[in-house]
């Protein structure tokens, strides 16, 4: 009783305690936002042109670009729409490559680069049934089979989801989590396993797993997006802009090439 008595008084002294702040807050610069990928999968390539917005501006829809001049390797992407710039049909990113971005817009020149490195070996799919451990209900999740023999350090991305027969209309759902690791400490030249964590599936249900190469600039990036989006509470990372690898005056963003690898595995 005396605890409870301790608490309403502390929420009738909080309670009258109100003082209007004014916050100062420095001018909005507005940045050209870009977001371009190549990519293996034919006619999956583009480049995204957008504007920032105030932060605190959560009403105003996102100011597209769509008078911009963009090329990446001399080849012309075109504003498609949406502010997405696409190449002519049938383009497809190429294992390797340099691939280099100029956008010209405003008078303004940005540029970006980023190497389209291969994807490790992957031989096979396979279902495992787990038990259920600690918050996890058991069922199955899927380990691949792989062989890298890439010189370190490489970088790949992994998106895993599922498709159930009880999903309205079959739609395919992915999982908001980024798996991202390296392979420099891994054995190379030798076939391994890994086990995709947290995944718990049922019979008839089918797997999604999608593999990406991606440069160092990419893995940070995806990186400080994990962070961002993981943190919160009094003592939480503050907001702040991710890292970008886009050169030019007032610009954020990302431009990365990856090799791509897509496996649907149905649970027996």
């Amino acid at each position: 009783m005396k605890q409870l008595l301790y608490i309403l008084f502390a929420v009738v002294i909080l309670s009258s305690c109100e003082q209007v702040i004014d916050v100062d807050l420095p001018p909005n610069t507005v940045k050209l936002v870009v977001e371009g990928q190549i990519s293996t999968e034919t006619d999956s390539s583009f480049v995204r042109l957008t504007k920032s917005l105030p932060y605190f501006d959560n009403t105003s829809a996102t100011p597209l670009v769509t008078n911009a001049q963009v090329t990446v390797n001399g080849v012309n992407f075109l504003h498609d729409t949406l502010g997405i710039y696409r190449p002519a049909k049938g383009y497809t990113g190429v294992t390797g490559t340099l691939y280099n971005l100029n956008i010209q817009h405003e008078g303004n020149t940005y540029t970006s680069a980023s190497v389209l490195e291969p994807l490790f070996r992957i031989d096979t799919i396979i279902p495992v049934f787990k038990n259920e451990e600690a918050i996890l209900e058991s069922g199955y999740t899927v380990k691949y089979i792989g062989f890298d023999s890439r010189q370190p350090v490489k970088y790949t991305y992994v998106r895993f989801g599922f498709n159930s027969p009880e999903v309205e209309n079959g739609i395919d759902s992915f999982f908001d989590f980024r798996v991202l690791f390296d392979n420099k400490n891994s054995v190379l030249n030798r076939t391994f396993e890994f086990e995709i964590p947290f995944l718990r599936l049922e019979s008839g249900d089918t797997s999604l797993l999608i593999f990406r190469s991606i440069d160092e600039n990419t893995f940070k990036f995806i990186n400080a997006l994990n962070n961002r989006d993981n943190g919160g509470g009094p003592f939480g990372t503050p907001p702040a802009n991710l890292p970008s690898n886009i050169v030019g005056k007032d610009v954020l963003g990302i431009f990365s090439a990856y090799d791509v690898r897509r496996f649907r595995t149905r649970i027996p």
